[in-house]
């Protein structure tokens, strides 16, 4: 259904996750590529709204207080705040709709913009399918959440996107350098450390991840790995801090704002990670991802373009894609040994120093 969106109003729908968010922006790269006079706002969770506004490709953003909307049902509640969020949508004088999110409520906020043009999976959750006035058949699990998006866009008529970043400037890098030489980081190579993740049966146990450090620092000098992610990671990061032997780590673990966290993880060297949402930022600024997964699939939700750098403990069950463990005692985490991460970590460092003259530093441009 190619379609010509020049000098028209495009609503983006992806509110949620930060993963999530951070694998449309492929999608907001390629709309923008095929109609460059296209006006694109992305409906996005308040709190992602400043990691997607300052994108260039993003010509606005409408924040959307998902905790003020809880639950179904919630959007025909009529409270004072749906209706004003309502009439922000109306005012958007929008001539199409793209939904990623699939959900009720997402299919909802489509209809409601009034835009006559309204573009989702034929198979969207909660039957977001029926706000939609056309229905696109994308690829079948297991598919990548990227390769889903990219299909609705191609349905429009874009080509294959050949940007998938944040957006990171020059600006943004020099003063991430300086939060980290603040922090007492210092010139080296750059090894990001997310150990969090939403999910509990997602996290890799600390003093695992401690002893990939520890061998890390003693086999590749990397004394002082720098951990990352959400104020909710404290207990962990911490956890990591006083288990590691060789290791010193720089915690900066809630310490970043999320463009400053795409910053530092763009002239890092290597991500080591669970399966999380600074996992996606890395692989969108195309810097290597060790990620250790478990209950999840990586065909679906890992780096994207990096699967090969997924490392996976051994369980019957997996991939269960549950939340939490369902009566194997996080067996697919709890076995995984530090020595397989540890070696497929540095692996990765080694193959980021063939492809450079040398490692990524704080010195790099």
């Amino acid at each position: 259904m190619p379609i010509e969106l020049n000098h028209k109003r495009l609503l983006l729908i992806k509110p949620s996750a930060l993963g999530d968010v951070a694998l449309a922006a492929a999608t907001a790269w390629a709309l923008k590529a095929r109609w460059h006079d296209l006006h694109l706002t992305w409906l996005v969770n308040t709190q992602f709204e400043p990691l997607v506004k300052p994108i260039s490709c993003v010509d606005g953003t409408i924040g959307f207080e998902r905790s003020r909307l809880q639950g179904l049902l919630a959007p025909l509640s009529g409270r004072g705040e749906l209706k004003s969020f309502v009439r922000t949508l109306k005012n958007g004088h929008f001539d199409a709709v793209l939904d990623l999110q699939g959900l009720f409520r997402s299919g909802l906020f489509g209809w409601l913009s009034g835009a006559p043009l309204r573009v989702g999976e034929r198979t969207a959750r909660e039957g977001a399918w029926l706000f939609y006035t056309y229905r696109v058949t994308v690829p079948e699990q297991p598919v990548h959440a990227r390769d889903r998006y990219s299909a609705l866009a191609r349905e429009l008529g874009c080509a294959a996107p050949t940007r998938q970043d944040l957006d990171v400037t020059g600006t943004e890098r020099a003063d991430v350098r300086r939060l980290l030489n603040e922090a007492g980081f210092a010139d080296g190579t750059l090894v990001a450390v997310c150990p969090g993740a939403r999910w509990e049966s997602k996290v890799y146990p600390p003093q695992k991840f401690a002893a990939v450090l520890d061998r890390l620092a003693q086999d590749a000098g990397i004394a002082q790995p720098v951990l990352v992610g959400s104020r909710d990671m404290d207990s962990l990061c911490a956890g990591i801090v006083s288990a590691c032997t060789r290791a010193k780590p720089v915690n900066l673990c809630g310490k970043t704002s999320l463009r400053e966290l795409a910053a530092l993880l763009d002239v890092s060297s290597l991500l080591l990670t669970c399966d999380s949402g600074p996992m996606h930022i890395a692989a969108a600024q195309g810097t290597p991802v060790c990620a250790v997964l478990g209950p999840t699939d990586p065909r679906r939700t890992g780096p994207y373009g990096q699967q090969a750098n997924v490392v996976s403990g051994d369980c019957e069950l997996m991939p269960c894609l549950k939340r939490r463990c369902p009566g194997m005692g996080n067996k697919c985490m709890r076995d995984l040994s530090p020595q397989r991460v540890a070696e497929k970590a540095l692996a990765l460092l080694a193959m980021t120093a063939d492809n450079m003259v040398g490692p990524r530093t704080l010195a790099d441009g």
